[in-house]
């Protein structure tokens, strides 16, 4: 069965136009070492020397323009003259990928089978060339950080996010400002519904010495959520409800332990099971909220397209507080007041 020559270069179109940076044809390296599958690693080292390679790190086999796997160059160079390539060879048919494929796929793909290197066929199945090791190290280390700066709201995939990130100072101030402004008209609500319950809050001073308490964690459990939700955008494109129901979830038990360790501190401290009753249940349903909250914000920011790191975090702190507040409130208006 024929093969390609050692030195051959391998020169299908992939694309006539620029391949996309996000896809494996942005990577791809043509001109590699090929061999026919019953060839001797004596008569391919012959062909190998005066050659030269974008890639020479393996030796691919070919048999009628389909990839049958493939040898590190060491092993062909240490293994006897005599020695079929088909010996030494890896079978990596069941890791091939196309041009089309996405880049952290095939960086994916290359992890779990443990391969230093990728091979690329096209539709109809044949070989084109290969994603070599550098290359591939090349897109894990552009998409950590990638992850790293969806994850501290540095970078988004939307325009706005990058104008956002570019933008002079006075822009910059223009894309904030009116999240901050919602903010502001928030919190004049978080100041009327404490104003609502000055006098049952003068008999009871008591509550007021948690309000606090209730609202920073809250917001402390809203935050994290939101981390959760940036990086995970970063990561998939999956439907939003399951895995808000799964944060919801996570809410809830962050909520049950802290309201369990908050219970008997206050009871010890202010002597009242119905007060204490009160800010354990709080917490646990305040909880709950801020994290429903703090995870679904940035998904629908990001899908009308605003940059999830400048709205979610005021707009979300700000809906979190006064939630807070008239979940506190409220049970405390039927327990204690």
């Amino acid at each position: 069965m024929a093969a390609l020559p050692a030195n051959a270069t391998i020169s299908r179109s992939v694309n006539d136009e620029a391949p996309p940076a996000q896809s494996v044809a942005h990577y791809l390296v043509k001109a590699v070492p090929t061999a026919g599958a019953d060839e001797r690693a004596g008569t391919v080292r012959e062909r190998l020397v005066g050659r030269r390679y974008e890639d020479a790190s393996h030796v691919f086999l070919v048999t009628d323009g389909r990839l049958a796997g493939f040898a590190s160059i060491a092993d062909v160079l240490a293994a006897p003259s005599t020695t079929p390539l088909a010996e030494i060879a890896t079978d990596i048919n069941s890791h091939l990928v196309t041009p089309a494929t996405d880049r952290e796929e095939a960086a994916s793909v290359a992890i779990h089978a443990d391969l230093s290197v990728l091979g690329v066929c096209d539709a109809d199945g044949r070989f084109i060339g290969a994603v070599p090791a550098s290359a591939l190290i090349s897109i894990l280390r552009d998409e950590h950080l990638e992850d790293l700066h969806h994850m501290v709201g540095i970078m988004g995939r939307s325009e706005a996010a990058q104008a956002a990130l570019a933008a002079p100072p006075h822009r910059r101030a223009l894309y904030r400002l009116p999240w901050l402004l919602v903010g502001m008209a928030g919190s004049a609500l978080a100041t009327m519904t404490m104003a609502r319950f000055e006098a049952a809050l003068a008999a009871h001073i008591a509550v007021a010495f948690f309000i606090p308490a209730i609202v920073y964690l809250a917001d402390a459990v809203g935050t994290q959520s939101e981390a959760v939700a940036v990086r995970g955008l970063s990561l998939t494109s999956a439907d939003l409800a399951p895995l808000l129901v799964g944060e919801v979830g996570t809410g809830i038990l962050i909520g049950v332990a802290l309201g369990t360790l908050a219970y008997p501190m206050v009871w010890l401290a202010f002597g009242s099971a119905a007060l204490a009753a009160t800010v354990a249940i709080a917490l646990t349903t305040a909880s709950s909220v801020a994290t429903a909250i703090g995870f679904a914000l940035p998904w629908v920011f990001a899908r009308l397209g605003y940059d999830p790191a400048l709205g979610s975090g005021p707009l979300g702190t700000v809906v979190q507080d006064v939630l807070s507040l008239l979940i506190y409130f409220w049970i405390a208006s039927m327990l204690v007041f």
